[in-house]
Parts: C-alpha cells; structure tokens; sequence
C-alpha cells in the first residue's frame, strides 16, 4: 500500500524541488528512491472567485482570506494523506 503526502516545496535554484524533512522520514524514503509528483502553483484568483460567488463580491480581503483556508482544508481532507 502506498502513502502519500501533500506538501509545499521550494524550487531551487538547480531545478529540484526540496522535500520536508518530516515528509522523507514518514514515507521512509532513502536518498535516490524514486516518487511520483504532482505539480501544482499556489495562486488564488480573487477575480475569478468573486464572479463565481456572488455573495462575496462585497467581502473584504480578511473574509476572503478565511473562506480561502477553510476551503483549503477541507480540499485535502479524507484524500489519505499524511498528516503530521
């Protein structure tokens, strides 16, 4: 059975993307494993979001700000991620 785990990483100046620390010790991960990845940019479309809901049109950042995380949070929610 496979774990996975959902992560920020940081592209580096070589082409690599760092990986936590926590993140290699909990999937137990020796140095030249193999991993399959999935890319995906952290930008939020405050325009766009707002055409689609309406009734945030007239919200401030804050609020946005919150709905943001929560949605967030419940996006990786029960997907089998590791959580630590």
């Amino acid at each position: 059975m496979s774990k996975s785990a959902v992560f920020t990483a940081e592209l580096l100046s070589d082409g690599h993307l760092s990986i936590p620390e926590m993140t290699v010790k909990v999937l137990l991960l020796k140095k030249g494993a193999r991993v399959k990845a999935t890319i995906e940019t952290q930008q939020f479309d405050k325009a766009g979001f707002l055409k689609l809901a309406g009734i945030w049109r007239n919200k401030v950042g804050k609020e946005i700000d919150i709905y943001r995380e929560i949605f967030k949070e419940r996006d990786s929610f029960g997907r089998g991620e590791v959580n630590y």
